[in-house]
């Protein structure tokens, strides 16, 4: 059953059952739940008024509920799978631990943490595209849902029923399936598809093999020692390189994250008209262009030079000539590995891009190419690193730092490399640069956007 209360009816509703109770801890003499470390570890009341535990598993659901609807669909997506974890090491003694969680729980406890069987069956609702197979609108039984779907009805109705939990998909009736807003965005948003797709497939794996790469390599930061590694056999770029499917659903995966596909902020919230008429301006790791092409459609004095992987210069040369001729021929692709020195092409440019280059490296690489970068700038030039900057502890809505953090971890996990704080970014600049280079600007992120602007210059 989908919620008809508003916002305000289901505030009240939660404000009704906390009085309450608030009021039977208090007339009972119970301690009230907190977070301090000598609180209370479990709910102060007894199984014997099971009366209050009605009232608490209600509070639950609808604090849940209020917070999902708030949250909204697209968010809820990408915050749930960034956040659930799945087991999934044959290092793992299961039934050891099966055994051990159960100590920590009683059978009449519903608030039992499942995580990752939430993972699960995302990942296997992905999978087999399940959310596709749901009529947009009307529902479908889970017999037909399981024909559509080569899963048996068993199978397909206990992934939909666990998703449904967390309001992705609907049982209107018993048996039928609908959609939610969420779970119709799984079924046509591309974006959405991608992320979930290679979160399950490729990242969760990856994670679950994190303490055995640092039983290995603790601090390596080699992505040959990447907890990924351990979980593919070869590293995150390799994989991409052999699988360039997976390198494209990485991308769709990551462009979720943003508004559009990244463009609008770098062209709007940097002030390109800095530069004089007629600059250069290589874009590194620019992928197809197609942050370079956005920025050379308004502004039209400058010239772009974008770099990257030698297999990817057919699809960018062809997207270049897909634009006007006003902006194609101000946009070139150069074929090159930024590991490597910079080619005469590139060299004294007025201006360099890195947008979400550096977060993929740990520090021992991400020195590496910047001081390719730095040997070739002119003293004149910039550098316009575009990259996550993490906050300090508990600037933030929790929220919102708990996805950054958990990015963070999936960094570690997939390429042995990490997000950065202002400090780091200050200290990796001035170690690449001889501390001849400083971060003179900094443009936080819009609404929508992930990522922090900072220029640096000469100092």
């Amino acid at each position: 059953m989908q919620s008809s209360l508003s916002l305000t009816e289901l505030a009240k509703s939660i404000l009704e059952d906390a009085q309450i109770l608030d009021s039977f801890l208090s007339s009972h003499n119970l301690p009230r739940p907190s977070f301090v470390a000598d609180g209370v570890k479990d709910f102060p009341v007894g199984t014997e008024h099971a009366d209050i535990h009605v009232i608490r598993h209600r509070l639950i659901d609808a604090t849940k509920e209020l917070r999902d609807l708030v949250v909204g669909p697209k968010d809820t997506i990408k915050w749930m799978i960034m956040n659930v974890s799945n087991l999934n090491s044959e290092n793992y003694d299961y039934l050891q631990i099966f055994r051990f969680a159960l100590s920590f729980f009683s059978w009449n406890d519903r608030i039992m943490s499942h995580d990752h069987t939430l993972a699960a069956s995302l990942h296997a609702i992905s999978h087999f595209k399940v959310a596709q197979a749901v009529p947009k609108e009307g529902s479908i039984s889970f017999a037909e849902l399981a024909r559509a779907t080569g899963l048996t009805e068993l199978d397909v109705a206990r992934f939909v029923r666990r998703t449904a939990i967390n309001h992705i998909f609907v049982e209107p009736t018993p048996g039928h399936v609908a959609h939610t807003a969420t779970s119709a965005l799984l079924s046509a948003d591309p974006q959405m598809q991608a992320l979930v797709a290679h979160m399950s497939e490729e990242a969760f794996p990856a994670s679950a093999r994190i303490v055995d790469a640092l039983e290995m390599s603790n601090g390596s930061g080699e992505p040959h020692n990447s907890p990924f590694t351990l979980a593919f056999g070869t590293s995150f770029f390799e994989r991409k390189v052999e699988q360039p499917e997976t390198m494209h659903r990485f991308g769709l995966a990551m462009s979720s994250w943003s508004e559009g596909d990244g463009t609008r902020q770098m062209r709007d919230c940097y002030d390109w008209a800095t530069l004089p008429a007629g600059a250069k301006v290589v874009d590194l790791g620019g992928a197809l262009g197609h942050i370079s092409l956005g920025i050379a459609e308004r502004f039209e004095d400058l010239e772009f030079v974008v770099e990257d992987q030698g297999p990817l210069m057919e699809q960018a040369c062809h997207l270049i000539s897909s634009y006007p001729d006003r902006i194609a021929k101000r946009v070139k692709f150069l074929p090159h590995d930024f590991f490597q020195p910079q080619p005469a092409e590139a060299r004294a440019a007025d201006a360099y891009i890195m947008r979400y280059i550096l977060h993929d490296w740990s520090d021992t690489y991400a020195t590496k190419i910047l001081k390719n970068i730095f040997e070739v700038m002119r003293e004149d030039s910039r550098l316009i690193i575009a990259d996550a900057v993490m906050p300090p502890a508990g600037v933030l809505p929790k929220c919102q730092e708990e996805v950054l953090r958990s990015f963070d971890v999936s960094m570690l996990a997939q390429l042995n490399s990490q997000e950065r704080t202002l400090e780091m970014w200050k200290g990796l600049i001035e170690k690449s640069g001889g501390g001849r280079w400083k971060i003179t600007g900094i443009v936080s992120p819009p609404k929508g956007e992930s990522i922090t602007i900072l220029e640096v210059k000469w100092s």
